[in-house]
This record gives structure tokens, C-alpha cells and sequence, in this order.
């Protein structure tokens, strides 16, 4: 029952749909965007600190997305004895996987200098915005928390 639950958070995501629909676009149109692609020089530093952006998008969920799951600590113990916490756990698992999940293929790209084909940038390009939709997702998720726990009066 769990583990289908968990599946289901991963599959049925705004990330996974993105990333869908980018490999769909990828597929029925990447011979006409590849060659639009070479058309344009690319910046040889941007090159080098592209990096930067799914690194620091997947650190600040790391980081942060702990919020979610402990607000502060005079709330936190509501949190934890509310009967569906195991749910919300289970959102901030997938969600604590997908932001290393989609980090990796970024850092494959970059690291194997694969930024100078189309193939390699449309790869870092679908996966550094599925962890920026993941982000937002926690960003979401910690507001909502807060404010179903002022809700409670605590």
C-alpha cells in the first residue's frame, strides 16, 4: 500500500509530466530544434558556471526542504502526531530522491562536456527545471504546512 503510494508521488508529479512532455518535444521535434540549435554560438563561460543553477537549485531543497517536515520547533510535534503524517513524509522522500535524481544527469552533462551538442543541453536543460519545479513544489509545501498549523491555533 505504501510503496504504491510512493510510486504514485513519483510518477504523478509536475516534474515527471515536464519531463515527459520535454522528451515527447524532444522526440517529434529535436532533428529541427538540433539544427536551429547550431546556429547559435554558445558562451564558453556560461559554459563553465552553468553548473551552478541545478546545484544550487538541488542544495537549497536539501537544505530547506527539511522545513516541510519541521517547521519550527514548537509546531513540529502537531505535525508529528497528525495520523497523515506518514503521507507528507512520503511527498518529502520522493521529493528529497528527485532533487538528487535530477541533479545527476546535470552534473553527467556538464562534467562529460556535453553542453556543446543540442543533445546535451536539451538533457540539462529538462532536468535542471524539473529540480527547479521540484523546489518550487517545497516552497509550496512549507507554506501550506504553516499555514494549516496557524490554523490549529497552536
Amino acid at each position: 500500500m505504501k510503496a504504491l503510494y510512493y510510486l504514485r508521488i513519483f510518477f504523478i508529479s509536475y516534474e515527471f509530466l515536464f519531463l515527459v512532455f520535454c522528451g515527447a518535444i524532444y522526440i517529434l521535434f529535436g532533428d529541427a530544434l538540433g539544427g536551429y540549435f547550431l546556429k547559435f554560438p554558445m558562451n564558453e563561460d556560461a559554459l563553465k558556471w552553468a553548473m551552478l543553477f541545478p546545484i544550487g537549485i538541488s542544495g537549497w531543497t536539501l537544505k530547506d526542504g527539511v522545513g516541510v517536515i519541521f517547521p519550527d520547533d514548537r509546531t513540529s510535534r502537531i505535525l508529528h502526531e497528525w495520523p497523515d503524517y506518514w503521507r507528507l513524509k512520503a511527498h518529502f522522500d520522493v521529493g528529497i530522491l528527485n532533487s538528487i535524481i535530477y541533479l545527476l544527469p546535470c552534473v553527467s552533462v556538464w562534467f562529460f562536456g556535453g553542453l556543446d551538442k543540442f543533445e546535451g543541453v536539451w538533457l540539462f536543460f529538462m532536468f535542471a527545471i524539473a529540480a527547479s519545479l521540484n523546489a518550487f513544489s517545497f516552497y509550496t509545501a512549507k507554506i501550506s504546512v504553516r499555514s494549516a498549523l496557524i490554523g490549529t491555533g497552536e
